[in-house]
């Protein structure tokens, strides 16, 4: 008893110290102790971290040589897993990147606004206080890009397309329309606050709002404008970078946690590539259509019937996907589903670079539930035929089925319940995402739509398909251009020869694998593995193989490398034998 006790109180105060020092990551994930701060984003702040870290690594390590059980054992593992992957990470210094066309307070903060709890004159007053802080956070994020340039450590064109456009989207248009504002208005809902009260919380929120908030905003894009975007790096390869190939090996093993070289990844998805076209060259003859693979995606991009023309229309759809097509099918492949809501939102305009959906998980408090986001900012990039496999990735048994287990899980320490979706910007520098794992179940979920027939016609099995041959062609022309000196031009065109995505959907694809490097490779990666084990279990179990089982063995274990996962398989096939 005294070892796990051990055990646990370091994963608790290993916890406690970063949602102290992460105090936004704290309100995304329910945890509103420090909603009255805001991260420190300094170099003297990250170096602290990094030396913190290097203390607790010391805690583990001593631990290691007691004696516990299974569960203190593995938590011990992850907690060694996290240390090391940071520590190695911090050697590439990915915080000075804090802002690009996907990521950054402009985009992010109002966000995180929107996670905070408002229920009382307190919840008010932690709000103003981080309005009053944040020109000195603006102050700390110029101080790590300007760190950036001295090093040669910048974002390529790529990585800041839009951004001046996005921040002038902010600082230019109505504060009391902006998500800033939107608590203030909400004031009147209560009635614990004085009316004298609220309209001093109004008035100071409104003034904070347009001197700090816009103000910093301001300051950020007359740098941006005057000395970073002159100071770009001109190559889009990771290996541009001071001690870019380690960086780039370091990237690939951070979100695949496994070891597997850039060329190896490389022709894995050229061999993926190859046996999803023959799937898609099926489909093409099963509706009898007359003309090879281009022609036939020339059909589909051209015909308005596969295009929404009203953003209502396309939420709707989604919403009828999500309820009424998946749900209802969930309790034959899961048990135990949690009862987690899940809510669609379409994508704020100014995010219309970002990908065609994306998830934000529940909060553990239970305040806040999955949000699925879905871009309806180009209507005519956004085909029917690919809704399906989206909302199986993005929603339901996808992202939102595994973030509901996570935040249910209460007898597992909290780091390994709560998954710091956001800063991706500083992988490998940061702690662990278990990218693999969490992206591979959201890919292995869109396989899992044949089993459950949702694929009712041949279109949307195409969509499912085109998904896929994404993920397949990533593992080229992510490893292409960060290794193996593709331009990206040829990684575009590549995109163009083998997917069904339009053009503006394969530049937003692209643009995101130079700025992030590697992250699109982990989703395929794990798939596979994915599949490989289940495999493994139906080989060994035979008849006693059981689908829900495994499901319940995977998503029960938390977010964990690949390595874990197979020793989490392993066991689970030793005790159903």
């Amino acid at each position: 008893m005294a070892e796990m006790t051990s055990v646990r109180k370091l994963a608790d105060d290993f916890w406690e110290w970063r949602i102290r020092e992460s105090p936004e990551f704290a309100t995304m994930a329910g945890y509103h102790k420090y909603d009255d701060q805001l991260d420190v984003l300094t170099l003297d702040a990250y170096e602290k971290r990094k030396d913190d870290c290097g203390k607790f690594l010391c805690r583990v390590l001593e631990l290691e040589k007691t004696e516990m059980d299974g569960e203190d054992k593995m938590t011990l593992t992850l907690l060694r897993n996290e240390m090391e992957m940071y520590l190695e990470g911090m050697k590439y210094k990915c915080y000075l990147y804090p802002i690009n066309y996907m990521e950054g307070q402009h985009l992010d903060f109002e966000k995180t606004v929107s996670y905070m709890k408002f229920a009382d004159e307190n919840d008010y007053e932690k709000y103003l206080s981080r309005l009053q802080k944040f020109p000195q956070q603006m102050n700390g994020i110029i101080e790590l890009l300007q760190q950036g340039i001295k090093e040669g450590r910048t974002n390529t064109q790529y990585g800041m397309k839009a951004v001046l456009d996005q921040i002038d989207g902010t600082v230019q248009g109505d504060p009391k329309k902006s998500g800033f504002y939107e608590p203030f208005a909400k004031l009147k809902e209560l009635s614990n606050i004085s009316d004298v009260r609220k309209e001093q919380l109004e008035s100071d929120g409104l003034k904070l709002i347009k001197e700090n908030l816009f103000g910093s905003f301001q300051t950020l894009r007359k740098f941006l404008a005057e000395e970073y975007l002159k100071n770009l790096r001109p190559d889009i390869s990771c290996h541009s970078l001071p001690d870019g190939v380690n960086q780039y090996t370091q990237c690939l093993k951070y979100h695949n946690t496994c070891d597997l070289t850039p060329q190896v990844i490389h022709d894995l998805g050229l061999q993926e590539v190859k046996r999803i076209r023959e799937n898609m060259d099926k489909v093409i003859k099963e509706v009898e259509f007359e003309g090879d693979f281009k022609a036939f995606l020339e059909y589909l991009r051209s015909d308005n019937k596969f295009y929404f023309e009203k953003k209502e229309d396309m939420m709707n759809a989604y919403r009828d996907i999500v309820e009424n097509q998946i749900r209802p099918l969930l309790p034959k492949y899961f048990q135990n589903i949690p009862k987690v809501d899940l809510i669609l939102k379409p994508t704020p305009e100014k995010e219309a670079n970002s990908p065609a959906a994306y998830y934000y998980p529940p909060s553990e408090d239970g305040s806040r539930p999955g949000t699925f986001y879905v871009n309806c900012n180009n209507l005519k990039t956004q085909p029917k035929y690919e809704m399906m496999a989206l909302s199986l990735h993005e929603g339901e048994p996808g992202h939102h089925l595994n973030g509901a287990f996570l935040v249910q899980m209460k007898n597992l320490p909290a780091f390994r319940r709560n998954v710091e979706d956001r800063h991706y910007y500083e992988m490998p520098s940061r702690f662990a995402m278990n990218t693999a794992y969490l992206e591979g179940w959201g890919l292995y979920c869109e396989y899992l739509g044949e089993e459950m027939g949702l694929y009712k016609d041949p279109y949307s099995l195409f969509g499912r398909y085109s998904m896929e041959i994404l993920r397949g062609c990533r593992l080229v022309v992510d490893t292409g251009m960060h290794a193996l000196g593709w331009s990206r031009d040829q990684a575009i065109k590549y995109l163009q020869e083998n997917t069904a995505m339009g053009y503006h959907n394969i530049i937003s694809e692209i643009d995101r694998y130079i700025t992030w490097p590697g992250q699109a490779c982990a989703y395929k990666i794990g798939e596979l593995k994915i599949r490989e084990l289940r495999e493994k279990s139906k080989k060994e179990l035979g008849d006693k193989f059981d689908v829900r089982a495994f499901h319940e063995a995977f998503l029960s274990c938390g977010c964990v490398p690949i390595s874990v996962l197979e020793k989490v398989i392993d066991e689970y096939i030793q005790k159903n034998k």
